[in-house]
Parts: structure tokens; C-alpha cells; sequence
């Protein structure tokens, strides 16, 4: 193997070394199946300079097609969950707990608009999705707001110190 071979190789192992090896294969894929269609993606997250001087993407950058799109936030007193809900109001949604899963279901609906469509990326009808928390909660301890498009779902962080087992 010759130096250049090796360094491809170390390249390639680096890319895949946060464990998201699965998600970038199928991030190729489908950026390689959609180049055909017209439609481009992109990756868009931000970027970190490494100690060796190099460039690679963030953890941070979105690798989920799901819908609606989330982000979780831990502080050191609550845990903050945003959900990207553009164009529905907070009646169109509805939010359930168990355990440590956040269900939220809604309906989003296509504007009243004459005409046939020309492009047609937003998502209409029906929609669920389970979001895991990293860290279970009670559902009288959450709070909801609604603001924008965005809902902000948050709870207090609930510290539970190690108690000692006795082994019998």
C-alpha cells in the first residue's frame, strides 16, 4: 500500500469514526439518487477545523428527513425540546407522554391556492412522530408554548444521586 492509498484510507476511517456510519451511507445514496431528479441536498450544518488543520462536519448537522424537524437542548436545569412546525397553528397539534417518548400528531393542510402545482416539497395531511427525551419526565411537570411555527416544549432536569444496593 502506498502512502497515498494509506491516507485515503485514514481519511475515510476519521469520516466514520462518530458512529453515524449507516446515516452518511445513506446520505450518499440518496444525494446520488436525487441528482437525477433536479433536486439538490445539501449538508448544510456547520463545519469544525480540527487539530491537524482539516475541515469536517459537525455532529450537529441534520441527517433526519423526518417531520416534523427537532432539536433538543440540555441546560443545567431543564431539558428544551424546539419542533419545527411551519404554517400550522396549535390546534392543528396535539402532544402525548409515555415514559420517556414524546408523541406529537397534527395535520398540516394545503393552503387554498387555484392552480396545479409546479413544485411540491412542503409536507400536507396527517403526521406522528415519536421524539425520545433524554430523560423521562412527568407530564404535568411540561410546558408548551406555541410561538411562530416553532413549539417549545420544555421540563425541569430531575437529578437522581447513586444510592447504595446491598447485595445479598
Amino acid at each position: 500500500m502506498d502512502i497515498e492509498q494509506l491516507r485515503q484510507w485514514m481519511e475515510m476511517a476519521q469520516k466514520y469514526q462518530n458512529g453515524n456510519f449507516w446515516d452518511t451511507i445513506f446520505d450518499q445514496y440518496m444525494g446520488a439518487n436525487h441528482q437525477n431528479t433536479g433536486a439538490t441536498y445539501h449538508n448544510t450544518g456547520p463545519t469544525e477545523r480540527s487539530d491537524q488543520g482539516d475541515e469536517r462536519e459537525s455532529q450537529t448537522a441534520n441527517v433526519s428527513a423526518e417531520f416534523p424537524l427537532t432539536d433538543i437542548f440540555l441546560t443545567e436545569t431543564e431539558i428544551i425540546v424546539i419542533i419545527e412546525l411551519p404554517g400550522l397553528r396549535k390546534e392543528d397539534i396535539r402532544l402525548s407522554l409515555s415514559g420517556n417518548i414524546l408523541l406529537i400528531k397534527g395535520m398540516s393542510k394545503i393552503p387554498v391556492i387555484s392552480g396545479s402545482s409546479f413544485l411540491n416539497e412542503r409536507k400536507y395531511g396527517a403526521f406522528e412522530r415519536n421524539i425520545e427525551l433524554p430523560e423521562p419526565a412527568d407530564s404535568k411537570d411540561i410546558r408548551a408554548k406555541f410561538d411562530n411555527g416553532l413549539l417549545f416544549v420544555t421540563y425541569e432536569r430531575k437529578y437522581s444521586q447513586h444510592e447504595e444496593i446491598t447485595i445479598l
